[in-house]
């Protein structure tokens, strides 16, 4: 395999990172419930991505229900993530939402031990320390002020639902092309939110301009591209190597709620940061598993 290709996850990763590390600016900038939010960032995200697996090439190979049950599923994960992380950040700070959300690498590997994939790699064991360091280093010492148990339990609950989006999304990518797994998870995802906002009477509209070009740009930034990038790298390397370079979205997220937003940082969060640094630098250098066949189509 060329050394460039080899490469690509990564690159892809990173520019993945910055993207996402954007969504909690805008979801705080939002003037919007947090289910509507999601729901609006999910949709535009999915009217963009089904034409295009709908335009796409003919004759690929039949793919078995169970894929696209699959993929589904994680559509589902993926709105509850969404949902319990964007509500989190009405309670709690961004550094501290976007830190506990980070946890996933921990779940991911939880969740592969007790679905008896064995234990992971030494090299994946050292960054799920290092990243686990940062974020305690980063959040130690912190009293709870009002709703912030709320908003931690909240983001917790978000970084659960991304370790099952992520160990669902990769199943379903053994079969599934791109575009198509893409349109059957993000579709799923708006169907399961916009019925949740229909269910709970959330104001789905009504929105100032700002508001709205703020939404567009979620969906177009922090899922487009962003999300779409780390299902994409998926494809050629482990969810736990994901879910470790998801962690950098802390330090990130931190310094933009910093110059955008005047959300002040600590050493805590500093020194955190370089932990969550160190634990990505080695998961991303830990061994990949062999890359999904890509579908080609039949003659």
């Amino acid at each position: 395999m060329p050394r460039t290709w080899v490469a690509a996850p990564f690159l892809v990763m990173a520019i993945a990172l910055a993207a996402v590390s954007f969504g909690s600016i805008f979801a705080r900038i939002a003037d919007a419930a947090p289910l509507a939010i999601t729901a609006w960032r999910m949709g535009l995200a999915a009217l963009v991505v089904i034409p295009v697996a709908l335009a796409g090439r003919p004759g690929v190979d039949p793919v078995e229900p169970r894929h696209t049950a699959l993929a589904a599923a994680a559509g589902l994960f993926l709105a509850l993530h969404f949902a319990t992380w964007i509500a989190s950040l009405d309670y709690t700070t961004v550094a501290r939402s976007v830190l506990l959300v980070s946890t996933a690498p921990i779940w991911v590997a939880i969740l592969q031990f007790v679905g008896g994939k064995g234990t992971p790699p030494l090299r994946t064991v050292l960054a799920l320390l290092f990243a686990v360091g940062g974020v305690v280093t980063a959040s130690a010492g912190r009293a709870w002020r009002g709703g912030m148990l709320t908003g931690d339990l909240l983001a917790v609950a978000g970084a659960i639902a991304m370790a099952s989006y992520l160990l669902l999304s990769r199943q379903a990518q053994l079969r599934l092309p791109f575009r198509p797994y893409l349109a059957i998870a993000y579709g799923s995802a708006a169907a399961v939110l916009w019925i949740a906002m229909a269910m709970t009477d959330t104001t789905a509209g009504g929105f100032t301009a700002a508001t709205w070009w703020v939404l567009a740009g979620m969906a177009a930034i922090s899922q487009l591209i962003g999300h779409s990038g780390y299902n994409w790298a998926l494809r050629h390397v482990g969810p736990l190597c994901v879910a470790v370079v998801l962690v950098g979205e802390p330090m990130l997220a931190s310094l933009l709620a910093w110059w955008l937003l005047g959300e002040g940082l600590d050493w805590q969060t500093g020194a955190g940061g370089l932990l969550i640094l160190t634990g990505i630098l080695l998961g991303a250098s830990a061994a990949r598993p062999p890359p999904i066949p890509v579908q080609t189509p039949t003659q």
